[in-house]
């Protein structure tokens, strides 16, 4: 069973017969052409099966994927106008012009018997900040008074409502607003949306004990700024103007304790930290400034809010993230009992990564989810090879588990790691110094000295890769966190390894294709913002390709002496390989599962935030309302914006 974000109950009015109708002349015959080799049970039974030979099924899945009263922000759309997803025609921005004629097609048939998103301040009447002020002060004398005053913050939507988005938008931007508080609420154990004060959609309370009031033993917050600023020197001081030398990865250790307990000091630490915002970030040249215009005395603007809780520093601080990943790891009671085959294995080729991933799924004591994700640096390509695709017909393979699938745990740094904490895998070994030929023996491309060792070595020290973690948080959300080369805490990941491409939507395809080394303009992915709006459904669906291909008579595993040809012909490793990845048929059902949780989180905040009977959100909304912000401020996109 696949599990779907979407709400169509009867109090929508939705006829979903005409629906269907509409959908088999409009967006199907697009869909079966060109998408049913992957997402129909004929083929692959990928979901979103909204490529079914049944139309029925199809419809169903394809109303997960499409919004009716702005058809450019469907998910149908946006795969090939913005995530480049399996584009047709004749290229990506073609495809994306005949998905949206065809969505648009439907929308006509569909939208206009869609109730009307209530706008309880209409469209047209400005807000000031004057009034915004006002009715906070009203709040306060009955709900933020005694002790309880220090605790009661409140957050003001009043600066998007004036710039007249749509009734929709405005849902957004509050399931946005709450989505990033309870996404940052560490400890807390249940979902806690803030309160509308007056009625009126705009100004909202909250207390910041329901997010940040639990804790695990934390009494100072580590510095939650760039690794390379640390190792190389660049940072000096912290947002207490404490001074951070290079040694803070050793010297800040998180004490946590064995079980969560109530502690309101934890809550103001947390809101002192967020109020100084996000100026430990990532930099070569100056410390960053903090960006918080959106902070006023009585309040602080909402997209404001959501750009500061989830941005790298202080996502990382306030998450108690701390600095190597076994310290995580052991705080969330990973299971590692059974060694190796404690966890699921998987690689899928291509992702959203520049190579393939192999990841693991884990897990905890709690009874929740673990997943950490293995993406590598591939480094230069030879001569007019300009594609990952190119260089897998060509035979130059460097992501390292086809031909060693069987993962060999090394130790990272930080306080004693080993290979037996069973955190850190070795991936292309990574050496400080230049070499005429690469550790292995292999020619030495491009002389970067951080990118000379080609093929994989399986020997310790600091390697070319970097991972990503997700885990369930108490309150059903997740947890999200970058590691490098050394299991060491990050803020960001290289775009040579993982790439967004909402930030590259206007480059052509040649040029998002041939982008496989660091980019010129280095627009990184950073931790919190950019996780949190590529997991709009909780997990991300993927296939155990490495598995799934051996089981089908591995034609389609990469060959060659970087490929599986080392192993493919020895029953002992297939066995080993079986035991280790499950087939796609487990795994599905994990993320499911996952997804499942999360699914149930978001409902809850869905279910209060959005106003009228429409509770669906149709594009990611802490990741929309980010980029409002950065709009609305004008804040540069920086490494660390």
């Amino acid at each position: 069973m696949n599990v779907e974000s979407v709400c169509l109950g009867d109090e929508l009015g939705f006829d979903k017969a005409r629906s269907l109708e509409a959908f088999k002349t409009t967006v199907y015959p697009l869909l079966t052409r060109n998408c049913s080799g992957c997402h129909s049970t004929t083929s692959r039974a990928q979901a979103p099966i909204h490529s079914d030979v049944d139309p029925g099924l199809a419809h169903e899945y394809a109303l997960t994927r499409v919004n009716f009263k702005k058809p450019v922000d469907s998910k149908l759309v946006v795969r090939m106008g913005i995530d480049r997803h399996n584009c047709f025609g004749s290229s990506c921005k073609d495809a994306n012009a005949q998905m949206l004629a065809a969505v648009e097609a439907w929308a006509a048939a569909v939208a206009p018997s869609l109730p009307e998103t209530p706008r309880p301040v209409p469209a047209a009447e400005k807000i000031s900040e004057a009034q915004v002020k006002e009715w906070i002060a009203a709040d306060k004398a009955t709900n933020a008074s005694g002790a309880d005053a220090e605790f009661i913050k409140y957050t003001s939507l009043h600066e998007i409502h004036n710039k007249g988005v749509s009734a929709e938008e405005m849902n957004v931007a509050r399931v946005g607003l709450s989505k990033a508080l309870n996404s940052t609420a560490r400890w807390a154990p249940e979902i806690v949306n803030p309160v509308d004060i007056n009625g009126k959609g705009i100004v909202y309370r909250f207390d910041t004990r329901n997010y940040w009031g639990y804790n695990k033993g934390v009494t100072k917050l580590h510095f939650g700024g760039s690794d390379d600023d640390v190792f190389f020197g660049r940072t000096s001081v912290n947002y207490l103007g404490e001074p951070v030398g290079s040694d803070v990865t050793t010297k800040e250790k998180y004490r946590y304790t064995a079980e969560v307990q109530d502690d309101p000091s934890f809550a103001k630490l947390v809101w002192g930290r967020v109020l100084a915002g996000n100026v430990e970030g990532a930099t070569d040249r100056e410390v960053l400034p903090p960006y918080v215009d959106g902070f006023k005395t009585d309040y602080i603007e909402g997209s404001q809010l959501v750009y500061t809780l989830t941005r790298p520093d202080v996502y990382n601080a306030i998450m108690a993230i701390p600095w190597y990943a076994q310290d995580l790891e052991s705080e969330l009671g990973v299971i590692k009992d059974d060694g190796m085959k404690s966890y699921e294995y998987m690689v899928t080729k291509q992702a959203i990564t520049i190579d393939s991933r192999m990841y693991w799924r884990a897990r905890t004591k709690s009874g929740g989810y673990y997943w950490k994700t293995w993406d590598i640096f591939t480094g230069q390509l030879e001569g007019s090879v300009q594609t990952i695709e190119q260089a897998y017909e060509q035979g130059q393979i460097r992501f390292p588990f086809w031909a060693h699938p069987i993962p060999k745990f090394i130790a990272g740094t930080g306080g004693g790691v080993t290979a037996a904490t069973l955190s850190f895998v070795a991936t292309l070994a990574q050496p400080f110094n230049s070499e005429p030929a690469g550790c292995d023996g292999q020619p030495n491309y491009g002389g970067s000295q951080f990118l000379n060792c080609r093929y994989y070595t399986g020997t310790e020290g600091l390697q070319q890769s970097a991972e990503e973690v997700i885990w369930d948080l108490p309150n059903g959300l997740q947890g999200y966190s970058l590691w490098g080369g050394f299991n060491q805490r990050r803020v960001d990941a290289f775009v040579n390894i993982v790439r967004d491409p909402r930030i590259t939507r206007e480059d052509a395809d040649a040029v998002i294709t041939s982008r496989i080394g660091f980019a010129s303009t280095d627009r990184r992915l950073n931790t919190g913002s950019a996780c949190i709006g590529c997991h709009a459904d909780g997990m991300n669906r993927g296939d155990n390709d490495l598995r799934d291909w051996l089981d089908e008579g591995g034609d389609r595993l990469p060959k060659g002496e970087h490929g599986v040809d080392g192993w493919i012909d020895d029953e002992e490793t297939v066995a080993q390989v079986k035991e280790l990845y499950p087939p796609s048929s487990v795994m599905r059902p994990r993320m499911e599962d996952d997804r499942r949780v999360f699914m149930a989180a978001m409902s809850k905040i869905k279910r209060e935030m959005i106003l009228g009977v429409d509770k669906n959100v149709y594009v990611e909304p802490t990741i929309w309302t980010i980029e409002w912000a950065q709009n609305f401020y004008k804040y540069p996109p920086t490494r660390s914006n």
